[in-house]
């Protein structure tokens, strides 16, 4: 028979407990709620100018909030959090100054004397939470972060609101602890923890163990780096979301421990085996429980916000009792975090109902994770009034790509409130991957300062006036052209997982639908539509070369542009094939692989779309020279063929990035050319075995540019006067 566990909290260590966190909040708050601000300003805008900014706390409210106004000459922002003050500070730049703080880079360009305000403007939060990042952020892009580049990424959250991270790094220093409490020797703790770019997937109980072992000096490297975000993001007045334990366990625990009813959750994308999952019904659950949250406070201090998915993407709940396992998995948390609140995954069948059925409604947050495609709370009628979050992935596998649903962002979030104005919670974003389609993340983000829809194209022309420092009529016709293209897709269904795929990256063949499982190539808008927008960049590139944000805009562009043209040109070759057409093939193939190597060449012109850097940020990362090869394999594996088998994983990250194009798509792209080639001239070919090459590829330790080559807005213009007449007449 199944027994609840029974939780005992004596009220003394509950009181002293959140006394305890209470003057550390306070004294912290009080230390550098100012502090933290003046130094964000200092490290985003020149030195005499942070100087014209003054800082000032508001009366706590329910909700954050800040007030914009003038005083003795200086802009005041005041705020309730620094967050809120960060915020204020980003509405003054982007309304008042017209700039841009971007991950393509800052466009900034203040007078001498900043533009005073009339009277005050006053903003509260339409939200109590703004949420940000997903498991897979944290390998997709992150894996390989330094703390410059995380500084960098905690500014940029707290200027746009945000005050739920998750926060996951370092969290093998804290496994490591609790299975050495557990006996495990050092060799079997490092066999259950993966390699540096598949960490997300383990916390996630889809695998363990893959892409590593990793030393026990890269996990304490990892330590030194969670704890310098968690005090960055604390002193904002965020509250990190830390990994909880929901009974995820090593395979091997059921050796170790043979009466506790451990179950095998078996496989997962195909190969993989899960990690075990232990019922959080049985006893041994609450002491590693109490262990697991033990070491973690050790390490990283008081927390509120958990996260976990039992079950996800799979795993067996048969004969589990859901809803004493969720009870049990939020009374395991709060017996050592009184005040501890759970947030779940919307995502495939979680939550499951079952396991929410015994948890308070106020010990719960769900992430709506695709809100803008397939809403769960619309389904579920907000998973009964539960509180939740409205959110969207956009991107997927930090795929590269331009692509957007911001007309549905617009909409739909003020549709979500109207029905379910007590439980949403907030909105958020959690994507895969990040630092591309920039305008999706400031379009959401602002609508926690904003209590309706606003008029796209009128906030587009200001979103183009701050991006590239200028207001021009073009370019705002140009984003109007974007808005209706590339990021005009409406919801589902037909549901489509994040990007157009770029057939450049596609697994060569006779019938190619998407590059990933589960993603298409097919586009959800008219082609050649998008080229009245390059016109208009192009038009307008003379001026504004020297603007990075233009120069990244101008170059994502002519590369979806590129893209797009590449179906029509794979179509030619395919065709050819077909009709036996030797002579027609091979200028058709030729034209395609001219084209790509024009696309490398214009991705090796800005060092967002090129290869050596994620290469060379993971052998930077590593602790010794065998650890330097074994980062190198993960970055590799992980944007090719992810897993180690041919799976259905293949390509899943696959990135549109200069050197992935020459040295990895374009040879792959020439075996299967020469393949048709020698079937058209009579001969006798064999399969490709695309596996072998890629499997090949991943232990190569062959070099890549971390030098921008070329002037990028040059390198576009050319391109344009190369192809847009050619590209023009294939859409006709």
């Amino acid at each position: 028979m199944i027994k609840k566990l029974q939780f005992t909290i004596t009220v003394r260590s509950i009181l002293v407990g959140a006394l305890t966190s209470t003057m550390l909040l306070s004294c912290a708050g009080h230390r550098s709620a100012h502090a933290v601000v003046e130094n964000l300003a200092e490290r985003i805008l020149p030195a005499a100018t942070s100087k014209q900014f003054a800082f000032e706390k508001l009366d706590n409210s329910v909700l954050d909030k800040f007030e914009l106004s003038t005083k003795n000459g200086k802009v005041l922002v005041k705020g309730n959090t620094p967050v809120a003050m960060a915020s204020g500070l980003n509405w003054y730049l982007k309304y008042h100054t017209n700039s841009s703080v971007s991950w393509s880079g800052n466009q900034i360009a203040l007078p001498e004397s900043l533009p005073q305000i009339e009277g005050s403007i006053t903003k509260e939060s339409a939200f109590e939470h703004a949420y940000y990042l997903n498991y897979c952020t944290f390998n997709y892009t992150m894996s390989f972060w330094d703390w410059e580049r995380w500084e960098q990424e905690i500014d940029w959250m707290a200027l746009n609101g945000i005050n739920l991270p998750l926060a996951i790094t370092g969290t093998e220093a804290v496994w490591y602890n609790v299975l050495k409490r557990l006996n495990y020797s050092e060799t079997e703790i490092l066999e259950f923890i993966p390699g540096p770019a598949f960490t997300s997937w383990w916390l996630m109980t889809n695998l363990e163990g893959w892409g590593g072992p990793v030393s026990k000096e890269y996990i304490d490297q990892q330590v030194a780096l969670q704890k310098k975000i968690l005090k960055r993001m604390r002193e904002y007045g965020m509250k990190p979301v830390l990994p909880g334990f929901y009974g995820m366990v090593p395979n091997n625990l059921k050796e170790k421990y043979p009466d506790a009813d451990i179950r095998d959750q078996g496989l997962w994308a195909g190969g993989f085996k899960r990690p075990a999952f232990l019922l959080p019904t049985d006893p041994l659950f609450l002491e590693i429980a109490n262990i697991f949250y033990e070491e973690q406070k050790k390490l990283f201090g008081e927390t509120e916000y958990f996260s976990g998915d039992p079950f996800h993407e799979g795993g067996s709940t048969d004969g589990i009792d859901l809803s004493a396992a969720g009870e049990n998995l939020i009374g395991s948390v709060k017996h050592v975090y009184p005040n501890a609140k759970w947030v779940f995954q919307a995502w495939h069948a979680n939550p499951r109902l079952e396991l929410l059925s015994r948890i308070k409604a106020e010990d719960i947050l769900i992430l709506d994770l695709d809100a803008d495609n397939n809403p769960q709370w619309s389904q579920k009628n907000a998973w009964g009034d539960k509180n939740w979050i409205w959110s969207t992935i956009t991107n997927y596998g930090g795929n590269v790509g331009m692509f957007g649903r911001l007309d549905v962002i617009n909409r739909e979030i003020f549709k979500a409130r109207e029905q379910h104005p007590q439980s949403l919670k907030g909105i958020g974003v959690m994507p895969e991957g990040i630092e591309n389609n920039p305008v999706v993340y400031e379009l959401l983000y602002e609508f926690r300062w904003r209590d309706a829809a606003v008029d796209m194209d009128t906030w587009l022309a200001d979103y183009a006036h701050r991006r590239y420092g200028v207001a021009n009529p073009n370019l705002n016709k140009a984003w109007q052209v974007l808005n209706n293209t590339v990021y005009g897709k409406k919801m589902g269904p037909p549901y489509q997982q994040g990007t157009n795929e770029s057939i450049f990256c596609a697994r060569p063949s006779l019938n190619i639908t998407g590059v990933s499982s589960w993603a298409t190539t097919e586009l959800h808008y008219n082609p050649s539509e998008l080229l009245e927008a390059w016109q208009l960049f192009i038009q307008e590139s003379d001026g504004l070369a020297n603007r990075t944000n233009f120069q990244y805009d101008v170059v994502d562009l002519t590369r979806q542009v590129l893209a797009n043209y590449a179906q029509v040109v794979y179509a030619e070759m395919v065709r050819h094939y077909k009709n036996g057409d030797l002579g027609g093939f091979n200028r058709a193939s030729e034209k395609f692989t001219t084209l790509l190597k024009d696309q490398d060449r214009l991705l090796n012109s800005r060092k967002e779309f090129m290869l050596g850097f994620w290469l060379e940020a993971a052998k930077s990362r590593a602790t010794n020279p065998a650890e330097k090869d074994l980062f190198e394999y993960n970055a590799r594996t992980q944007i090719t063929t992810w897993s180690f088998q041919d799976s259905n994983l293949h390509d899943y990250a696959h990135r549109e990035w200069g050197g992935m194009l020459s040295d990895f798509y374009l040879p792959r792209w020439e075996l299967f050319i020469a393949k048709l080639t020698a079937e058209l001239n009579g001969k006798h070919s064999q399969d490709i075995d695309y596996y072998a090459f890629e499997e090949g590829w991943n232990k190569e330790h062959k070099l890549f540019p971390t030098t921008e080559h070329g002037n990028s807005v040059a390198i576009a213009n050319e391109l344009y006067r190369k192809y847009v007449d050619e590209i023009k007449a294939s859409y006709d």
